[in-house]
């Protein structure tokens, strides 16, 4: 298998997407929002294992490599933020692990298809074929073919900072 690197401006740019789309229209937003591209690495520190996060900023990352994209949201403003939804397309060069967002009450909704959301696990029918005949069968959607995660944030207080983050593995 010939050895690919992906750019991170390739990264950067599928997981800035969604925001500009989101934001697009929003310049008196209170909400400031960072997007960052982190390379997920184990190291040894003081004998004990421990993740690394190194931004992949002007470097590649290759097939392998387990990303953590993030999305760092602050409410400039003194007043609460309520309902936000935060998206987040899981980049086609990549393969979806989990997600984590650092406040309490958030709802973390998948998709595989970019426009309907739900809470796992997600199910799908496919037809299989028993004793001669096609049957339809609802199956449980791999992780791996998420495609866009939405959190649903029920207060956003003001001054606050919330971030959230999707680890993927590069393919």
């Amino acid at each position: 298998m010939k050895n690919t690197h992906i750019t991170t401006s390739l990264v950067a740019a599928l997981l800035a997407a969604p925001l500009l789309a989101q934001s697009a229209g929003a310049q008196n937003s209170p909400l400031k929002v960072t997007a960052t591209t982190l390379l997920v690495s184990v190291v040894q520190a003081d004998g004990k294992t421990v993740e690394e996060l190194t931004d992949t900023a002007n470097r590649g990352v290759s097939p392998g490599n387990l990303l953590q994209l993030q999305q760092r949201v602050e409410n400039t403003s003194r007043t609460p933020v309520r309902q936000l939804k935060l998206n987040m397309a899981v980049p086609a060069a990549t393969s979806f692990i989990g997600q984590q967002c650092d406040i309490p009450g958030v709802t973390a909704l998948f998709s595989v298809d970019g426009k309907t959301y739900a809470a796992e696990p997600l199910k799908k029918f496919v037809t299989v074929t028993e004793d001669g005949q096609d049957v339809k069968k609802e199956v449980t959607v791999n992780p791996s073919e998420y495609t866009n995660v939405r959190w649903q944030l029920p207060e956003l207080k003001g001054g606050a900072t919330v971030t959230c983050f999707i680890r993927a593995n590069v393919k």
